[in-house]
């Protein structure tokens, strides 16, 4: 018992697992470190709700207000710790309500069923010596069907191991510009 208990404890610091946590630099207002629980920035009109989850940020973006607001794509960026620029999805948010985004956002994977090479190699197998292997390609045996999970990277992804990002969220209200910026610092934790 004790020793299944000190393998649990130990066990991260074998493997090198790290936490990690965030701190919003700017604006100066929110001033604020990202650790164990969620993180409220009120920035005019709206209100940004950060919280760790996982190994990403997690950013809820909440509208108060009575009308509607339109995060515009192509005028919000992200510039990630190496100075490359990421665009940011746009979405409406509705009066009243809220949407949310993960920093660096989660790959989209892609699940493809194929088989097992090409059925035209020649050699020792489950027909004996010499037997081309396409005689069995439908027996299951020898070819079954093989799932790949591929991602797709995109120029919405990026990698975010330490350092800072610059968020950049234009949005539009009212058919009125509103510009919003972040400097958000990811550290490993003490």
């Amino acid at each position: 018992m004790a020793l299944g208990l000190l393998l649990m404890v130990l066990l991260p610091v074998i493997t090198g697992c790290h936490t990690y946590q965030y701190r919003i630099v700017q604006p100066p207002q929110a001033n604020s470190l990202v650790a164990d629980g969620p993180v409220i920035v009120h920035y005019d009109p709206l209100e940004y709700t950060f919280a760790r989850v996982r190994d990403r940020l997690a950013v809820r973006i909440s509208n108060p207000t009575t009308n509607q607001v339109a995060l515009r794509g192509d005028k919000s960026f992200v510039v990630d710790p190496r100075g490359e620029s990421h665009p940011v999805p746009g979405r409406v948010i509705g009066a009243r309500s809220y949407t949310r985004m993960l920093l660096p956002p989660q790959p989209a994977t892609a699940e493809v069923i194929g088989y097992y090479g090409y059925p035209w190699a020649w050699g020792p197998g489950f027909y004996g010596y010499g037997a081309p292997f396409w005689h069995g390609y439908n027996d299951p045996f020898v070819y079954g069907p093989s799932i790949t999970y591929l991602q797709l990277n995109t120029p919405y992804d990026w990698l975010w191991r330490t350092g800072p990002i610059q968020l950049h969220l234009g949005y539009e209200r009212n058919g009125q510009p509103l510009e919003h910026h972040f400097e958000i610092l990811r550290e490993r934790a003490p």
